[in-house]
Parts: structure tokens; sequence; C-alpha cells
């Protein structure tokens, strides 16, 4: 049986070791929160989307960044997707993403239509999975 101070003292360093997690996001999500923003226009321009698709294009932008708990307008293309989910506390969630996108668009997205998005094919760069976002958005969204 465990003694009353070693349980005091696992319970410390677990309340110690959420302290500095915490302290580790909020220091991640400062330097993107502080970078120049990049306005929707510049966005769509540096991902070449087209017209028709700059509703989805900004949809993707502005949930993982609503799920990374940064603004959309520092999230880039060019960034790594792995240090965006990195912001995350629990990690990478594609269901949260899903579940967002579906808010924003007022659309319910089939589940099988989008494997192509799947985060274990995932490309590195957040435009590129952005991308592959929209294009999973645009097949299911047909008529």
């Amino acid at each position: 049986m465990m003694g009353g101070a070693t349980f005091l003292l696992i319970v410390a360093c677990g309340v110690l070791l959420l302290a500095l997690d915490a302290r580790r996001l909020r220091r991640r999500r400062s330097a993107f929160a502080t970078r120049p923003p990049l306005a929707d226009p510049e966005f769509l321009r540096a991902v070449r989307a087209e017209a028709a698709d700059a509703t989805l294009w900004l949809a993707v932008r502005r949930a993982l960044a609503d799920s990374c708990g940064v603004p959309a307008e520092s999230v880039r293309p060019r960034d790594r997707l792995a240090d965006l989910w990195n912001l995350r506390s629990d990690g990478p969630d594609f269901l949260d993403l899903l579940f967002r996108l579906e808010r924003r668009l007022g659309v319910k997205i089939p589940r099988g239509a989008v494997e192509s998005m799947s985060p274990g094919s995932r490309p590195e760069d957040f435009g590129d999975f952005a991308a592959d976002v929209v294009a999973g958005l645009r097949m299911s969204m047909r008529p």
C-alpha cells in the first residue's frame, strides 16, 4: 500500500507536469499569435484557391485555428502541420476538425467521403493538408 507522503509526491508531480505543459502551450500559441497576420485574400492567393472554393479554404483555416487556439490570420499555408497540431494540449483531433467544419459550413460531412482527408496520410504542411480537405469537402458536397 502506498504511504501518504508518496501519494502527495505523485500528485504534486502530476500538477507540476500539467502546469509545465500549459506553460509550453501558451508559449507556442503566443509565437503563432504574435506573427504578422496573413489576411484572407493573401492566404487565398498563396494557396491559389479558385473563387468557388474560397469559402471552403477559409473554413478549413478557421476550423484548424480554432481547434489550436490561435487566430486564423496566424495560420499560413507553409506552416508545418505538426507544429499546428502541437498547439493542442491533446494532439491532433481530426474528428474535432470535421465537427468544426460541419458547424462552420452548415453541412453534414459523410464520414465515408473524407477518408482522403485523414491525418494518416497527412501532408507535411498546412496548405497541402487544406487542399486535401477542400477536395474532400468539394466531393462530399456535390449534389
